[in-house]
């Protein structure tokens, strides 16, 4: 079929390299690109999975799986987003200490979620530069008394959809059985819902001690590809330090961690304290 004149390949060589150029400005952000040719595909497919965001769902995926291990060699930063369920006002106000803290079924998922992507990332080659964001958190945590939440990958802050979607709604807001006012948050969430938005991960399960907890950890792949580990301020539940602990011997190429940790107001704040040796680095 012959060319025509509108079409790549009619262009003057010097014509195509210049807007060939001009592509890693673009990034991952026009993917339908890499279908105009195997030149620009070989430029745009490597942006468009250098940054990744990776789910639960997408990782119990047979074609995800497929398209992450076809792919592996291009990904160099993952978001690992935990989505926790949602809950509504029943349990944001709930004053039942009993039923604070994440259920079992928030605690299994967690457990599930950490196998699945351990058992994924331990048969890629072990680069160790790869870097690994893991954020907690429940999509219903900025639907109530933290209203300016925002979940967004480490890469993108100022381009997240959901941070200029929060910032324009919160000028409207209005929500008074939730301290907001005129956009304004007027009056601070109480003990119960503080709580429940910076809860303890596993806290309450699914293992009865630490021990077994420790066990668990220990007995997952490693995973040698994960040269960076981030765990930054945007997950506001609390990891416990022997978790922590145990979770990064499983990074044998790990170079640099990022802990952002919120500060304990708590008397939990003294049990903490007193386990910061856990994350001595030269455990690791």
């Amino acid at each position: 079929m012959a060319r025509s004149k509108t079409s790549w390949g009619y262009l003057p060589p010097e014509i195509r390299n210049e807007i060939i150029s001009l592509l890693p400005v673009l990034g991952g952000k026009c993917s339908q690109l890499a279908t105009v040719s195997q030149a620009w595909r070989s430029i745009i497919e490597p942006l468009n999975f250098a940054e990744i965001s990776l789910t639960v769902p997408r990782l119990a995926d047979f074609n995800s799986q497929a398209v992450l291990l076809r792919k592996r060699n291009q990904i160099r930063y993952i978001w690992f987003q935990v989505e926790l369920k949602q809950y509504d006002c029943r349990r944001c106000a709930n004053a039942d200490r009993d039923l604070w803290g994440l259920d079992n079924i928030d605690n299994q998922f967690i457990v599930d979620a950490f196998e699945s992507l351990f058992t994924t990332l331990s048969a890629w080659e072990p680069r160790g530069d790869l870097v690994l964001d893991i954020s907690v958190y429940s999509p219903s945590d900025s639907q109530h008394w933290f209203k300016y939440l925002s979940f967004c990958s480490d890469t993108n802050l100022d381009e997240c959809p959901s941070r200029r979607e929060h910032e324009q709604e919160i000028t409207l807001m209005n929500d008074p059985d939730h301290g907001w006012i005129a956009g304004q948050q007027i009056f601070a969430p109480d003990e119960h819902a503080t709580e429940l938005t910076f809860d303890e991960i596993m806290g309450e399960g699914p293992f009865d001690d630490e021990e077994p907890e420790m066990q668990w950890w220990r007995s997952l792949p490693l995973v040698p590809v994960v040269g960076v580990v981030l765990l930054r301020q945007q997950t506001r539940r609390r990891w416990k330090p022997v978790a922590l602990a145990n979770m990064l011997t499983r990074f044998p190429n790990m170079k640099e961690l990022c802990y952002e940790p919120w500060r304990e107001w708590t008397e939990i704040e003294t049990q903490t304290d007193k386990r910061k040796y856990l994350l001595d680095p030269a455990q690791f």
